[in-house]
C-alpha cells in the first residue's frame, strides 16, 4: 500500500499550545461557575439553617405555655396562656419597629450603648431585591424575635395569678422594646462595650477580653430573671400565700409540667447549636453538634443532681421526703440555662458540672424566695436569673483556650498577650473571668433598675395588680369568660352542693343487711 505522509501529519506546536489553552479557559470557567454555585449553596443552606434553629427556638413558646399552665391553679390557666401567646404577638411586633433596631446597629458610627442606624428599625434597611442575601438578614431578624419572645416570657411567668393585662403589656413594650435590645447590643453587635465581636472597646473596657456569652445565660436568662424578681418582688404574694396550707397553690397538672419541660429541652436545641447563626463556615459545625452534646449532659446532670438533692436534704435544708416532680423539672431547666453561655467553649466533663452546680444554685435560690416571702409561682428567678449568673461565671471557669474567642483577634489586648483568654482553670489570665462577673452586674443594674421602675410606677397607679375580689374568683371566670376546665368547674360545683346539703337518711337506703 502506497505511504501516505498527510495521514500522519501532525499538529504544530502553536496549534497544539492554541488548543491546549482554549482546553484550560474552559475547564477554569467550568470551575469558577461550580465554585459560585457552591458559594450559593453554602449561603442558601445557612440561611435554611437559621430558620430551622429559629423555628425550634419558637417552639419554645409552647414550652413555656404548658409549663406555665401546668405550675398555677386551675382558676387562672386561660390567663396564663393567653400571655403566653401574646408575648409571641405582641412582642414580635415590639420587636419590629423598635427592638431589633435598639439591639444591632447597621453601618458606621455605632456607639457601645444602644443601636442608632435605621436600618434595622421595622426592617427599613432590607432589600432582598438584588439576589445577593438569600434572605440572611430575614433569618437573622426571626431567629433574634424567638430570643426576644422568650427573654418577655420569662417575667410572665413570675407574676401570674394577679397581674392585670395592662400591667402585663407595659412590660412587654418595656422588655422586648428597650430594655433586653439594650443588654443584647451591649454583648453580641460588633459595637457593644462588652462584646467579644468589638476590637476596640471603649475606655476601661480596653482592658478587658470581651464577654463570652454564646447563647445568652447572661444576655437573655438573667436579663429576664433580674425583670422577673423585680416583678415578684413589687405585685406581692398571692392571697394567702406563706400564711396557710402550701399545698393549695401547688400546681395543677404535672403532666402539663413535664410536657412543657420536655418542649423547652428540645427547643434549646436551636436554642444553644444555632448560635452559631451558621453551618457552613470553618468550625461553625463542630462547635454546634458540640453544643448539642454539651446542652444535653447538662440537662441530665442539672435534672439527676436536683431529684437526688431535693430528696436527700433535711427539711430545713429545703428537702421534701419524697421524689419531686417539680423540682426536677425546674433542675433540668436550670442546667440548661447554666450551660447556655459557655455551651460552645467548654470541654464535655465541664458541661456535667455546670449542670450539677446549675441544680444546686436552683435549689438555693428558690428556698431562699421562699425564706423571703416572694411568691415566684415559676419559680422564674431561681431558674432564669439565678443559674444565668452562674452560666456566665462558669464561662470564666471552664472556657479552653482552644474553644475561646475572646478577645477580639484584632484588639489591644489581643497583640499584647498574643493569644486568646480562657478559663482559670485551664491557665486562664483571669481578666476572662473578671469580664464574666462586671458583665452580669452591668446587666442586673440596668434590668432591674429599669423594671423596678416600671413595676413600681404601675404599682402606684394602681395599674398592675387585680383587685381582691378578681383574684379570689380566679382570673379566668372574672376576665375570660370562664373556667379552661369547664367540665370540671361544674363537677366540682355539685360536688360542693351536694356536700353542703343535709346528709341522707339511713333509712333510704334500708337496713344494713337488708334487701333492698
Amino acid at each position: 500500500e502506497t505511504f501516505q505522509p498527510t495521514r500522519c501529519r501532525r499538529a504544530g506546536p502553536t496549534q497544539a499550545i492554541d488548543a491546549a489553552m482554549g482546553a484550560e479557559e474552559t475547564l477554569q470557567a467550568t470551575v469558577d461557575a461550580l465554585k459560585a454555585q457552591v458559594e450559593k449553596n453554602e449561603k442558601a443552606m445557612d440561611t435554611f439553617y437559621l430558620l430551622f434553629a429559629a423555628s425550634l427556638v419558637f417552639l419554645m413558646q409552647a414550652g413555656f405555655a404548658l409549663l406555665a399552665a401546668g405550675s398555677i391553679r386551675m382558676k387562672s390557666v386561660k390567663n396564663i396562656l393567653l400571655k403566653s401567646l401574646m408575648d409571641a404577638c405582641a412582642g414580635g411586633i415590639i420587636w419590629y419597629l423598635f427592638g431589633f433596631g435598639v439591639a444591632f446597629h447597621q453601618g458606621e458610627g455605632g456607639n457601645g450603648f444602644i443601636g442608632t442606624s435605621g436600618f434595622n428599625y421595622a426592617l427599613s434597611g432590607v432589600d432582598d431585591t438584588s439576589g445577593a442575601s438569600y434572605g440572611a438578614e430575614w433569618a437573622f431578624f426571626f431567629f433574634q424575635y424567638a430570643f426576644a419572645a422568650a427573654a418577655a416570657t420569662i417575667t410572665s411567668g413570675a407574676v401570674a395569678e394577679r397581674c392585670t393585662l395592662t400591667g402585663y403589656l407595659a412590660y412587654v413594650m418595656l422588655i422586648v422594646g428597650l430594655l433586653y435590645p439594650v443588654v443584647v447590643h451591649w454583648v453580641w453587635d460588633p459595637n457593644g462595650f462588652l462584646s467579644a465581636f468589638n476590637p476596640e472597646p471603649p475606655g476601661p473596657f480596653k482592658k478587658l477580653p470581651g464577654m463570652i456569652d454564646f447563647a445568652g445565660s447572661g444576655v437573655v436568662h438573667l436579663t429576664g430573671g433580674v425583670c422577673a424578681f423585680m416583678g415578684a418582688l413589687t405585685i406581692r404574694p398571692r392571697l394567702g400565700r406563706f400564711v396557710g396550707d402550701e399545698t393549695l397553690f401547688a400546681g395543677q397538672s404535672s403532666s402539663l409540667q413535664v410536657l412543657g419541660t420536655f418542649l423547652l429541652w428540645f427547643g434549646w436545641y436551636g436554642f444553644n447549636p444555632g448560635s452559631t447563626l451558621a453551618i457552613t463556615p470553618a468550625g461553625f459545625a463542630r462547635d454546634a453538634a458540640r453544643a448539642a452534646v454539651t446542652t444535653t449532659l447538662a440537662a441530665a446532670s442539672g435534672a439527676t443532681t436536683g431529684l437526688l438533692l431535693k430528696r436527700g436534704l433535711p427539711s430545713q435544708l429545703g428537702g421534701v421526703p419524697m421524689w419531686d416532680l417539680a423540682a426536677t423539672c425546674n433542675s433540668l431547666l436550670g442546667g440548661l440555662v447554666s450551660i447556655t453561655a459557655g455551651c460552645s467553649t467548654v470541654d464535655v466533663w465541664a458541661s456535667i458540672v455546670i449542670g450539677l452546680v446549675g441544680a444546686i444554685v436552683y435549689h438555693v435560690a428558690s428556698c431562699t424566695m421562699r425564706k423571703l416571702k416572694i411568691d415566684d409561682p415559676l419559680d422564674a428567678f431561681a431558674v432564669h436569673g439565678a443559674c444565668g449568673l452562674w452560666g456566665c461565671i462558669a464561662v470564666g471557669l471552664f472556657c479552653t483556650e482552644e474553644y475561646s474567642y475572646s478577645p477580639h483577634a484584632d484588639s489591644t489586648l489581643y497583640a499584647k498577650r498574643g493569644k486568646v483568654d480562657c478559663g482559670i482553670f485551664y491557665g486562664g489570665s483571669g481578666l476572662l473571668l473578671a469580664t464574666q462577673i462586671v458583665g452580669p452586674i452591668f446587666i442586673i443594674l440596668w434590668a432591674g433598675g429599669l423594671s423596678l421602675a416600671l413595676f413600681g410606677s404601675l404599682k402606684a397607679l394602681g395599674l398592675l395588680r387585680i383587685s381582691v375580689e378578681v383574684e379570689q374568683k380566679g382570673l379566668d371566670s372574672s376576665k375570660h369568660g370562664g373556667s379552661a376546665y369547664p367540665n370540671v368547674d361544674a363537677a366540682l360545683k355539685s360536688l360542693e352542693e351536694w356536700s353542703s346539703s343535709a346528709p341522707p337518711s339511713p333509712e333510704r337506703f334500708g337496713k344494713v343487711g337488708s334487701k333492698v
